[in-house]
């Protein structure tokens, strides 16, 4: 008996060990996770046809396990954002695409031209680029269950060029 109580001591202790390991490794790959939480949190891709848009992040807050991460904190209002507008054309789709689709909202807003910060929320499954030529910037808000985030892009629609068959003879 006394063999097989130390056995069972044993298994019990390589158990705890084990439990002790995992626990250490977690809490390192937090504070690893932490430090530099812009590499940790899911990417974006926005994109209006075949142009890639340039999307700033301006804002995030990030839940890790031991701590809450905050920044970079660009602010709209007073200019921060550094958007440079792509020509599109209009009525194009935009499309948003996260790399982690498990977030629990997406919400995008619009607003006319570079300086203006009065939104207009866009609803449905599909958004359109306006049909009328300007800049535009548009607002992304992303909710996860480990925080949110907040992105920025803008577009510049332009005319569309349509040739009539006098000018193409």
């Amino acid at each position: 008996m006394r063999g097989v109580g130390r056995t069972i001591l044993k298994i019990f202790g390589a158990f705890v060990l084990i439990a002790v390991a995992a626990v250490a490794s977690l809490l390192i790959k937090e504070t690893l996770d932490s430090t530099d939480p812009e590499n940790n949190m899911p990417l974006i891709e926005a994109s209006v046809g075949y142009t890639k848009l340039n999307v700033v992040r301006a804002n995030f807050e990030w839940n890790f396990i031991t701590r809450t991460v905050y920044g970079p904190a660009l602010s709209d209002e007073q200019g921060d954002i550094p958007l440079a507008p792509l020509e599109v054309t209009p009525n194009t789709r935009l499309v948003v695409v996260m790399s982690n689709p498990n977030y629990l909202s997406m919400k995008i807003s619009r607003a006319d031209g570079l300086s203006d910060i009065n939104y207009i929320e866009l609803y449905g499954d599909e958004i359109l680029t306006p049909s009328v030529p300007g800049i535009y910037k548009y607002k992304i808000e992303v909710a996860y269950k480990k925080g949110s985030l907040l992105y920025y892009t803008a577009v510049k629609v332009v005319g569309s060029t349509i040739f009539s068959s006098e000018e193409t003879d």
